[in-house]
């Protein structure tokens, strides 16, 4: 069980870090990601 809530938490690490490399993306483009 234990086990399996690790493996959640790293797949929520990592799908923040991808929102973040997207957000980071979009502003480097002018876009306000809080706005879209």
């Amino acid at each position: 069980e234990s086990l399996r809530a690790q493996q959640e938490s790293l797949r929520a690490e990592e799908e923040k870090q991808r929102a973040d490399r997207l957000a980071a993306k979009l502003r480097e483009m002018g876009i306000n990601p809080d706005e879209v």
